[in-house]
């Protein structure tokens, strides 16, 4: 056989080609491999961030109810606290109108009897007991202002806090 025979340049030929589709090959699945390693570590770092997102989420989830709670704890602080001073003030006024009572008694039992309640056409009432109504009526209504103030207030007060602990600072 000599070097110009075809048989050993198609040998020859045949075996580069089945070399280089060999090596091809074995370059394909290592290709594969590498693609396939790079596309499960990109779905590992897309799970991870997934995970750190939603951790990040309950956290924040958590902060906001305890912020929540936190709020809703101060406000019936303030609201049993408002209650409290609101019975402390009817006690001073439930005391303040006995006194008023018992002054007002020795009024009239020093006035002379006959003297209120005159005649046709004349003021049957006395300006004392008028006056001791109205302030009466004016503190009871005062009461339940103060008292409906109170409850505003607290209900205010716990929504602004709940607002600006739910919403991001911009300061």
């Amino acid at each position: 056989m000599s070097i110009l025979d075809p048989r050993l340049w198609l040998v020859a030929i045949v075996g580069l080609t089945l070399a280089f589709g060999g090596g091809r090959l074995v370059q394909s699945r290592a290709d594969a491999k590498k693609y396939e390693a790079e596309r499960t570590k990109a779905a590992l770092s897309a799970a991870v961030d997934q995970g750190k997102a939603v951790d990040r989420a309950r956290a924040e989830e958590q902060r906001r109810g305890a912020a929540q709670t936190e709020i809703a704890n101060v406000a019936k602080q303030e609201a049993d606290t408002a209650r409290s001073d609101a019975r402390a003030a009817d006690a001073a006024a439930e005391r303040l109108r006995q006194r008023v009572d018992q002054l007002l008694a020795a009024a009239r039992a020093v006035k002379n009897p006959g003297s209120a309640g005159g005649g046709q056409g004349q003021p049957g009432g006395d300006p004392l007991d008028v006056l001791v109504d109205v302030l009466g009526r004016s503190d009871k209504t005062s009461g339940i202002l103060a008292d409906y103030a109170d409850q505003l207030k607290v209900a205010g007060l716990a929504c602004e806090r709940s607002y600006e602990a739910l919403t991001p600072s911009t300061r």
